[in-house]
């Protein structure tokens, strides 16, 4: 296969890291190289873009995101701007969604990947526990990815694969990827350049240990110790300040309760079907 894959994601409570570790692991099985990016955490992305532009029309990039209030999160928008113009290679996004709405993400992303020159070869969507809702016992989206999603993910590697061994590579429309109902997916296009907005987070510095545990597990290093912490305004709202505090000390101005309420709301007005879905 003339084809080199390429595998980049965010994953701040690790379910998109699951899906593209797998990815991985079905095309190595295939005798495949792949090279891995986390952009969170590897600190080698100016090799990783470099080795990705020097195999031009020969590249596949796989672009993983979460869904976050109905659109990829900042940073795999950030390191799609850095992305060099890639005319003819192709790029496959894929996105995890916790049952609430997948919103525009694969055809935000989908569109920000055509514009740096890609062909979009293939996408998919991957249900998966809402990372909002660690507290609950039965979180939307509980049990995925499982591996009904798994079986999912292996057609689009091995349909992509024999494609790639043939030079048989139908370019996917974005069309496609725009699926919502029109006028939900307007309001929705709409976040896309939208200021970030963030809930606000109070330290109980009487909790508080300065570990700086909330720090190191930043996916953007928004968390700054001042001497407490202090969040910058490239935070995203993941929550794994509030999630992995070993003290409790970090609470949102938001109830978790009422977080919780919000996104089973979601799950029922939107029901939104199927849950994992692959684009050929």
């Amino acid at each position: 296969m003339d084809i080199q894959i390429f595998i980049m994601f965010s994953s701040p409570a690790g379910s998109t890291r699951k899906v593209a570790f797998f990815i991985k692991e079905e095309f190595r099985r295939r005798d495949t190289d792949v090279q891995l990016l986390d952009v969170a955490r590897d600190k080698h992305t100016p090799d990783f873009l470099e080795s990705l532009k020097a195999t031009g029309r020969h590249a596949c990039l796989f672009i993983g995101s979460p869904v976050y209030r109905d659109v990829a999160v900042p940073p795999i928008r950030e390191v799609i701007e850095k992305l060099p113009q890639m005319d003819g290679a192709f790029a496959v996004p894929f996105v995890t969604w916790g049952q609430a709405c997948s919103g525009v993400a694969l055809w935000q992303m989908g569109s920000a990947l055509r514009d740096k020159g890609f062909k979009i070869a293939g996408a998919a969507k991957v249900l998966a526990a809402h990372s909002l809702m660690w507290q609950t016992d039965n979180p939307a989206g509980r049990g995925h990815p499982d591996q009904s999603d798994q079986q999912a993910l292996k057609e689009l590697v091995g349909t992509l694969y024999r494609r790639f061994e043939s030079t048989d590579i139908p370019v996917l429309s974005l069309d496609i990827l725009d699926y919502q109902p029109q006028d939900q997916a307007d309001q929705m296009k709409k976040k896309i350049n939208a200021p970030w907005m963030t809930v606000p987070k109070e330290v109980d510095s009487d909790l508080c240990t300065q570990c700086g545990i909330c720090r190191e597990e930043c996916p953007v290093v928004a968390v700054v110790l001042d001497p407490w912490p202090r969040f910058e305004p490239n935070c995203f709202d993941c929550f794994n300040c509030v999630r992995l505090c070993p003290e409790n000390a970090i609470q949102p101005a938001i109830s978790m309760s009422q977080i919780e309420e919000h996104i089973r709301d979601r799950v029922r007005t939107i029901a939104e079907q199927p849950y994992t879905q692959i684009f050929l």
